[in-house]
């Protein structure tokens, strides 16, 4: 009966995908501002911390783009930042996020693509994070 118990345990401990740590995750990233700059971030654990790697079409030659990963969705942003993103720069940026991957997925959170420094209030691009993908 033991053995039973403990099979059981095992079987259903490993095969709840809630219970397991996500793989790495693609955030569809979309234009804003008719910027016509779209992409992908990936998002891969690295332990207790994140690689969020970004590739961003139709991005300015030579401009460095700041980014960032936000609490609330693309049509609902907290202003402040939770985690900065280095700066997306002719396209691609990658940065190692001082968070687990599972600490980012559970809260509502997205990646939001600024146009430079120096309009920074101009949103080019955002996706937001989701496990599911």
């Amino acid at each position: 009966m033991g053995k039973l118990v403990v099979m059981l345990l095992f079987s259903g401990l490993f095969a709840h995908p809630a219970l397991a740590a996500p793989d790495a995750v693609t955030v569809k990233l979309e234009a804003q501002n008719n910027s016509g700059q779209t992409g992908t971030a990936t998002l891969t654990p690295e332990g207790d911390k994140t690689r969020v790697a970004i590739e961003l079409s139709n991005a300015p030659k030579g401009v460095a783009q700041p980014a960032h990963i936000h609490l609330g969705t693309c049509d609902n942003l907290d202003k402040a930042p939770k985690w900065k993103l280095g700066a997306v720069k002719d396209g691609k940026s990658v940065t190692v996020v001082p968070a687990s991957l599972d600490a980012i997925v559970k809260d509502k959170t997205a990646i939001n693509i600024h146009k430079s420094a120096a309009e920074a209030q101009v949103y080019v691009s955002c996706g937001n994070i989701t496990g599911a993908m």
